[in-house]
């Protein structure tokens, strides 16, 4: 399990400057051989100035994958940023096994009621065989939350499977991708069939 040094509470669409600025001080944690411009304490006002200027970034539909790659920058933090649209949980589960934290936004309404919403930001931290656990900002102060693999994989492909990747420069992400042809259309190309 992915253990996040510290929660942040939020609600509407804050959930997403909540997410990046969660990761973030996972990575300052685990990665504090970087070179960091903010404090290792997490209750410093640096930290709560970050998610305050994040918020800054925020338009009524969310933040805008830019707009996070545009504060990363402006922060001068030792990390990269990636939007992935991934084939499906396989993805996941092997970024949760390389301890990176992925933030997915998926369709939350949909996921509880069946009834198209507005997208949703958690960071997936664990995994089982059927479940997902997330930390999810707007259940604070419970804030852990399993999900359901076959619900949760309907309401993220809601959102095009979309999957926001915050790790070190020192990285170089690989994302693994299932193929996308079948057996049967390498048979058909060749002309074997």
């Amino acid at each position: 399990m992915i253990a996040l040094p510290k929660m942040i509470g939020a609600s509407g669409n804050d959930c997403i400057v909540a997410t990046v600025t969660m990761v973030c001080m996972y990575w300052r944690l685990t990665k504090g051989n970087l070179a960091w411009h903010l404090p290792s304490d997490f209750e410093s006002q640096e930290w709560a100035n970050l998610f305050e200027n994040g918020r800054k970034y925020v338009r009524m539909s969310g933040m805008p994958f830019n707009n996070i790659k545009l504060f990363l920058r402006k922060l001068n933090l030792p990390l990269s940023v990636e939007l992935e649209f991934l084939e499906d949980t396989y993805g996941l589960r092997n970024l949760i096994n390389e301890n990176i934290p992925p933030i997915v936004l998926y369709d939350h309404t949909y996921f509880m009621k069946n009834v198209r919403g507005p997208g949703h930001a958690v960071i997936l931290v664990d995994q089982t065989q059927e479940m997902l656990v997330s930390v999810n900002p707007s259940l604070e102060p419970k804030f852990y939350h399993k999900l359901a693999k076959i619900d949760f994989e309907e309401s993220w492909k809601m959102n095009h499977n979309a999957t926001i990747i915050i790790y070190p420069k020192t990285y170089k992400l690989e994302v693994t991708k299932i193929p996308t042809k079948t057996l049967m259309s390498y048979f058909k190309e060749e002309g074997t069939i």
